[in-house]
């Protein structure tokens, strides 16, 4: 994966070095990457600091509690180094929605594994356990975050496919601009559109049945007075959610960083899936389920 630190402060001279150390020593806090040419400068830094090189080289990081003092080596060639302890150093990408996505992927697959979680406490069926309990909580935050995940994922889509993002949160609208998307570049009849583009379909059908005028932001606000939505907490039917957003997360992060090679946007998907068959028995079924593939804009 491509490395996102894009700004490095040089470490060129003796002077460079120096001015360094007593930052280290005296402040203010800093968290920053560093280069360091020629490469002994490296060394005389760390010598400076008490670090032993071989040890260093052994863990490439080295953590002080004490003084919350982290600096480590990236493959990447630079020093991360940071005087206020244990911190991200940057954002993933230089697309915001990308981002955005990558955000919400780690929120709602954190709050998957905790419903999982929860299947495997048999005392969730007692309704008046924590566990059981715990479930009115878990529902409405996953579906909300569901929801948002699936706004990210779609304009994510459309900004790496140079696209004009809608200025929507409606599910519907970023899904039809999505799909367009895929015929306008001849991304049908592909993985993306048959595993990824179909939950997404689904889920905007979903939407569709809720009475009441549905309206994607309000859920955070529990402002939808129409939706009952439920979610049955069985291993099979979560792990399918899971399974389909991390298919798309997948996708979004192939797309990104290999616009012109991505496994899930080679066509002729729906002959691939028939030459695979058995027999025509299993080639009817494939028929009935992936026709749609077949379709023109």
């Amino acid at each position: 994966m491509s490395d996102n630190t894009s700004e490095y402060i040089n470490i060129n001279t003796d002077q460079d070095l120096a001015y360094l150390i007593r930052k280290i020593g005296d402040g203010p806090i800093f968290a920053e990457a560093f280069k360091f040419e020629p490469a002994c400068l490296r060394d005389q830094l760390l010598t400076a600091l008490g670090i032993q090189i071989d040890e260093f080289e052994q863990k490439y990081f080295f953590y002080d509690a004490e003084s919350n003092f982290h600096i480590s080596e990236s493959e990447h060639g630079y020093l991360w180094i940071s005087t206020m302890g244990l911190v991200a150093k940057g954002k993933l990408t230089n697309n915001q929605y990308v981002n955005a996505c990558e955000f919400q992927y780690v929120a709602l697959s954190l709050l998957l594994n905790k419903a999982i979680d929860l299947c495997d406490d048999e005392t969730i069926y007692d309704i008046d356990s924590y566990s059981y309990g715990y479930l009115s909580k878990i529902t409405p935050t996953l579906f909300n975050n569901i929801l948002f995940y699936f706004e990210t994922f779609g304009k994510a889509y459309l900004a790496i496919s140079n696209v004009s993002i809608p200025k929507t949160h409606k599910l519907s609208v970023i899904f039809s601009q999505v799909r367009q998307t895929m015929f306008n570049l001849h991304q049908n009849d592909t993985r993306f559109h048959a595993q990824i583009l179909c939950t997404f379909e689904q889920l905007v059908k979903y939407i569709g049945t809720i009475p009441g005028n549905f309206k994607e932001q309000f859920v955070k606000y529990d402002d939808n007075s129409g939706d009952h939505t439920v979610i049955n907490f069985r291993h099979n039917e979560l792990n399918k959610i899971k399974n389909s957003i991390d298919f798309s997360y997948d996708f979004i992060m192939s797309y990104y960083y290999d616009k012109e090679n991505v496994m899930y946007l080679k066509q002729g998907f729906f002959i691939r899936l028939l030459d695979m068959a058995k027999n025509d028995e299993e080639k009817q079924r494939i028929t009935e389920t992936y026709g749609y593939l077949k379709e023109c804009q």
